[in-house]
């Protein structure tokens, strides 16, 4: 790549031109890029909507990407654009005046890079979409350092989305473009009500039922199998995180009988206080599904989808999705 040698570098700022200039590695030159592509690609294969990451809470594509066209299944455009972009977003910032290497894999752009660059971490693919054009539009967030935040808080390391636009012309993947810094998804604190309107006693035989599997499933206090549906198989996490479990609040859309009829269905929501051997704790939630069969109250799916109030959402019927994926 030909770059100019007498340009000085502009100060870091949010316009496109000034922040598409790059930066050292956190981690170290191409490696770092090529390392985060075994990971994205493994979720494109998945599909777009795997790709959505939520934090916390917050999902969804930037404002500045175009509307998608839904697709049941991921072209290979798709599969392979995230970690296409993921690697170029990577060599972008990374790239400086004495090291372009990696940069000029992606673009032959003349960019006037920086003397000093940004480093970064945990870059990873936000959203892929595609396009009315056939292009894919990837958004990849990466937590980037920044020096110009008061330094007396020390490291600063606020998460920056970026937005690439990549299309498959040729059977060759390549950028339209260089990459282009985007505000990331909107997310709020304030939560969408939840439809769980009954109450449930933690001693009643779907709060038993609950209790039982939760201790089951996160402390190791026996097998979870007694406690689900047949043929739902939803393994403990296994080596259990934590030794204790207390439920602080259970609640149902609907109040489950005490002696239920054998197919009768109910979504329950537990808030759980579960603590480790070292006094570690943490509180979770868990929508459940219960399934009534001989008399009692089993569990047929975890992890599933919270039912919603009608005012946010229908009531969705319950998943038969038998077990999340493990995980700390």
């Amino acid at each position: 790549m030909k770059l100019p040698k007498k340009k000085t570098p502009q100060p870091a700022s949010t316009e496109p031109e000034t922040t598409a200039q790059a930066a050292q590695w956190t981690n170290g030159g191409l490696l770092g890029a090529r390392g985060v592509t075994i990971a994205i690609a493994a979720a494109l294969v998945c599909g777009p909507a795997a790709l959505t990451l939520t934090v916390l809470s917050g999902g969804g594509s930037s404002e500045a990407a175009p509307r998608a066209v839904s697709s049941e299944q991921a072209s290979p455009l798709q599969q392979s654009a995230g970690s296409f972009a993921a690697g170029f977003v990577g060599a972008w910032l990374a790239a400086d005046r004495d090291n372009s290497s990696a940069l000029d894999a992606y673009t032959t752009a003349n960019i006037e890079l920086p003397k000093t660059g940004f480093q970064y971490r945990d870059l990873v693919v936000a959203s892929s979409t595609t396009t009315r054009d056939g292009l894919a539009q990837v958004v990849v967030a990466a937590n980037v350092k920044d020096d110009t935040i008061d330094a007396d808080k020390g490291d600063q390391w606020p998460r920056r989305y970026f937005q690439v636009t990549v299309t498959d012309g040729g059977n060759k993947l390549s950028a339209v473009g260089l990459p282009a810094p985007v505000a990331g998804p909107r997310h709020t604190t304030d939560g969408s009500s939840l439809g769980y309107g009954e109450t449930l006693a933690t001693n009643s035989a779907a709060g038993k039922a609950v209790n039982a599997f939760l201790a089951a499933y996160l402390t190791g206090q026996g097998d979870t199998e007694p406690y689900t549906a047949p043929s739902k198989s939803i393994p403990p996490i296994d080596p259990a995180p934590y030794t204790s479990l207390s439920i602080s609040t259970l609640t149902a859309t609907t109040a489950p009988s005490e002696h239920p009829t054998d197919g009768a269905t109910v979504n329950v929501y537990a808030t759980v206080t579960a603590s480790n051997s070292v006094g570690q704790q943490v509180t979770a939630t868990y929508p459940i599904t219960l399934r009534a069969r001989a008399d009692r109250w089993e569990v047929s799916a975890l992890g599933t989808a919270p039912t919603l109030s009608n005012s946010d959402a229908a009531t969705p019927a319950p998943s038969a999705t038998p077990a999340p994926t493990e995980g700390n």
